[in-house]
């Protein structure tokens, strides 16, 4: 009989634990496959607009004005819009190199829920994703994703949404 490895929870699937929130971990690595792990997401049944990308982005108000975008991966995203919804005068990725220092991540592996409980970044949602009742963001780790409840993520990450197309 071959045991089955325990795979090791990350530490934002231990947030969700400690709120008593249910998730399914999922394996997703669009960094390396690209559309492919789209297609892959579509034939189990889940569509790909409600996996969300968490994009970092750093407002002109001070130095520590930091807020975090989540939008499906396919989608594109438009700072000026997204400046003008919040009333910012400019909107910019964060500095890509320095993103473990700003939120304790490396790129491909940010999600809100850390990023918010950690950090209290504010965290927006792309009101597109409104019509799906579960969400797919990244688990803490690149290629892994959990699947919740969007009202689950948004209450627990305070979060808002956004109109960013």
């Amino acid at each position: 009989m071959v045991k089955k490895a325990k795979v090791k929870k990350t530490n934002d699937e231990r947030i969700l634990d400690q709120h008593n929130i249910a998730y399914q971990e999922t394996q997703f690595n669009w960094l390396t496959n690209g559309k492919n792990a789209l297609a892959e997401a579509e034939a189990s049944g889940i569509s790909s607009t409600s996996i969300l990308k968490t994009i970092v982005l750093k407002g002109s108000d001070d130095a520590r004005d930091y807020l975090v975008v989540c939008l499906p991966l396919e989608y594109e995203i438009n700072l000026k819009k997204i400046a003008n919804e919040l009333g910012k005068k400019q909107i910019h990725l964060a500095d890509n190199k320095n993103l473990i220092k700003i939120t304790g991540y490396i790129h491909g592996a940010n999600t809100p829920i850390g990023i918010n409980v950690r950090k209290g970044f504010p965290i927006y949602f792309d009101e597109r994703i409104k019509p799906f009742e579960q969400i797919s963001v990244s688990a803490g780790k690149v290629g892994r994703s959990v699947r919740l409840k969007q009202e689950d993520l948004i209450k627990l990450v305070k979060g808002k949404y956004l109109k960013i197309e």
